[in-house]
């Protein structure tokens, strides 16, 4: 060897990253995301509610049941034929277990429309719906 030591000092300093805003803003972030995503998970179609005096908080369900004013038939914002309601029913009644459909009809669509969805629920052995509305002012 040439004579080289390495001695070490006592006060030798270690690069530090001090992320406690960086967890701070994770945290506000994520908390953020869970208040937002369970507000709008009721429907993306487009319905114009008819207004009622009296009218319930939005509740999210298992299933929602949309007639936009073409009278076209949506689940859970999937557009199905009125022949194929009544089987698409059957097949959700185990996983929707207790919960109530939420049927959201458009002020301008057929009643005549949205009571036959009323009558295929309740064909298919669910019997537990609502009829979403808008609270009047």
């Amino acid at each position: 060897m040439s004579g080289f030591f390495r001695f070490k000092t006592k006060h030798q300093q270690k690069a530090q990253i001090d992320i406690t805003s960086l967890i701070d803003l994770v945290f506000l972030l994520v908390a953020f995301f869970m208040v937002t995503s369970s507000m709008g998970a009721l429907s993306s179609i487009t319905v114009h509610l008819p207004k009622a005096v009296q009218s319930a908080p939005a509740r999210s369900g298992e299933m929602v049941v949309s007639v936009n004013e073409k009278n076209e038939i949506y689940i859970n914002d999937v557009k199905y034929d009125v022949e194929a309601l009544q089987e698409e029913f059957k097949k959700r009644k185990e996983t929707l277990g207790d919960n109530a459909v939420i049927i959201r009809g458009d002020r301008k669509a057929d009643y005549e429309k949205i009571v036959k969805v009323m009558d295929l629920l309740n064909r298919a052995g669910i019997p537990k719906f609502t009829l979403s509305t808008v609270k009047s002012r």
